[in-house]
């Protein structure tokens, strides 16, 4: 086998598919698998390993049943000039080798080429490094085009969005309208034709959408809006106060919440307007306060209605007989 010399380079190809799926590794126990990749590792760095077993027992930290463990991994494993080499490992080495070179040929060329006064410089890489290249710089620009967005969104958008809530989810839909193409002039523009409506109608922040649902409904692209125009037949929502009064139980509604004590009195003049929603809490308390009459107490009542039902009976019947 070939032997390459490599600059100490600090890491190889590990594809994992091909690892796990391949029948060796598969009938090896979790401690053997340790054993096999410290020994690639150890190749790898060192571009051979020891054919003698208790130096790889050492290179594996000692393990107890190394040399059970070792019937399992050595058929990995051949024997190259005395040494120990796996070939899958040494033929990844030789693919890093070869690519170092054209490089390094492609630099030297382009170098030459350059000094000589061409301007067709670098020599042409291969089709499937080109495509690598494309990978790259598209990867790269998207990433770069997504920290645009974000920091769009930070500085344009969430700053003046009025309600602070759910930033996570709104950037998330941010950024997905910006890939779809949608521009950051009809967002703002939609946001500011909102702000304007929510300030003419006296809108609360509480009654806002969240700035996720306003971009997840596309709300700046409402057809209610047209350019900077604030929305006209948008009915705003306005909240309610129920009311009720404690001495009549008259019941009222209003748009404003009642904090005046001469707005909370009642027109009957017995009673003051308090919230519907306490006063039904309230009778309900006192009715679960009630306590069921005993036994004793039923009987005592009872005696006495008899009583009054007997007197009432008897004065009758006086009254009949002239008594």
């Amino acid at each position: 086998m070939q032997k390459f010399k490599i600059n100490k380079a600090p890491a190889f190809q590990f594809y994992a598919g091909d690892f796990l799926s391949d029948i060796n590794v598969q009938l090896m126990t979790m401690a053997q698998r340790g054993i096999y990749i410290t020994l690639l590792a150890n190749e790898w760095i060192e571009g051979e390993l020891p054919n003698n077993l208790v130096k790889l027992k050492v290179l594996c930290g000692n393990p107890v049943d190394f040399e059970t463990d070792w019937e399992a991994i050595k058929h990995c494993f051949v024997v190259e000039d005395g040494k120990l080499v796996n070939n899958r490992l040494e033929k990844e080495r030789g693919k890093m080798v070869a690519y170092r070179e054209r490089m390094s040929d492609a630099g030297k060329k382009g170098a030459k080429t350059r000094w000589q006064g061409n301007g067709k410089a670098i020599a042409r890489l291969s089709n499937k490094e080109e495509e690598r290249e494309v990978e790259v710089k598209v990867k790269t620009k998207k990433q770069n085009k997504e920290k645009d967005f974000e920091l769009e969104f930070k500085e344009n958008f969430w700053k003046q969005y009025p309600k602070g809530d759910g930033r996570k989810t709104a950037l998330e839909k941010y950024i997905k309208h910006r890939k779809n193409g949608v521009t950051e002039e009809t967002i703002i523009n939609g946001l500011n034709a909102y702000k304007k409506h929510w300030k003419e109608n006296n809108t609360e922040v509480q009654f806002m959408p969240m700035a996720s649902t306003w971009l997840h409904q596309e709300r700046f692209d409402d057809e209610l809006i047209s350019g900077n125009s604030v929305i006209k037949n948008l009915t705003p929502v306005k909240k309610e106060w129920h009311y009720i009064c404690d001495g009549c139980l008259k019941e009222k509604t209003t748009d404003f919440k009642i904090v005046k004590h001469e707005d909370a009195i009642c027109e009957c003049g017995e009673g003051f307007f308090t919230s519907k929603k306490e006063h039904q809490m309230i009778q309900a308390s006192k009715k679960m306060s009630k306590k069921p009459l005993t036994r004793k107490e039923e009987n005592i009542k009872a005696e006495n209605l008899n009583k009054v039902e007997f007197d009432k009976s008897f004065k009758s019947m006086l009254s009949k007989i002239g008594a």
